[in-house]
């Protein structure tokens, strides 16, 4: 049985396509999907209709979650407009594809039990990656551990079970460039881990966001997530730290006031990491 395996698309259609192209060249038995398949990017309805004609297999990701989760009270501040302008954007049949997806999947090939899930709710920065899988094997029964959410490849066997992240296909955090997997199973275990040159067509990404509402509406932090997928660094979770350090003692913020330390922050954070405008 051969599987390809794809994590964290983020809106980006233009990595998804590229990864639908390649598995007609492979000759996948079946396709797994891992979750976050929105936000970040303008074209959540596109990815969310290519992953449902594609997909044998699919769990919920943390950013499905926030749009089953939405609430409008702080749609006005920057670090939320992301989720606001997505969840405006969702047609119905998208609204009802992510209602349907489960947070868990557990199929068999062959004598594998292959566990899917997205991790964001195991995924802890302080615990060493083996103290996440130890959770992992206390809740579910399974031989092979499919996960996504940290954008980062990783292939490890690890008290007899197998743990497998594609990485990103739409936005690594390890290196420029995009990324899944093919799981092949027989009397073994095989991954092969499939790349995408980042350079090619990324100035054609470029200017397809920037002529979108969602780039107009969420200017910094689109252009942070094209800077991760441009230089393969993790420039979101960074911004992030350093804007929540510059407001930590200063209260309840209006969003007025939240967004301006927002929008400088930014333009103190491009000049530390020496990021030119897109």
């Amino acid at each position: 049985m051969k599987l390809a395996v794809i994590s964290d698309v983020h809106s980006n259609l233009m990595a998804l396509n590229l990864a639908v192209e390649d598995l007609k060249l492979e000759n996948v038995d079946k396709v797994c999907f891992l979750g976050d398949y929105i936000t970040d990017g303008p074209n959540d309805d596109q990815v969310l209709s290519v992953v449902r004609s594609i997909s044998d297999y699919t769990v919920l990701g943390n950013r499905e979650k926030y749009i089953l989760d939405f609430s409008s009270l702080r749609k006005d501040y920057n670090n939320y407009k992301t989720i606001y302008t997505t969840f405006n954007s969702l047609n119905d049949e998208s609204l009802k594809y992510i209602r349907s997806l489960k947070k868990y999947c557990i199929f068999r090939v062959g004598n594998y039990n292959i566990l899917m899930i997205h991790g964001n709710s195991y995924y802890n920065e302080s615990d060493d990656i083996e103290k996440i899988f130890d959770k992992i094997i206390d809740d579910f029964d399974f031989d092979i551990c499919l996960f996504g959410h940290t954008h980062r490849y990783l292939y490890k066997k690890y008290k007899n079970k197998y743990f497998i992240n594609p990485g990103s296909i739409g936005q690594a955090c390890d290196n420029p460039s995009y990324k899944y997997c093919i799981l092949e199973i027989t009397d073994k275990v095989e991954v092969t881990l499939k790349e995408f040159e980042i350079k090619d067509t990324f100035d054609k990404l470029v200017n397809g966001y920037k002529k979108t509402k969602y780039y107009k509406d969420n200017y910094v932090w689109t252009n942070l997530v094209l800077y991760v997928i441009r230089d393969g660094i993790d420039y979101n979770s960074l911004f992030i730290e350093e804007f929540n350090e510059r407001i930590k003692n200063m209260g309840d913020l209006n969003a007025d006031d939240f967004n301006k330390i927002w929008d400088m922050t930014f333009d103190i954070f491009k000049e530390k990491y020496n990021l030119e405008s897109l």
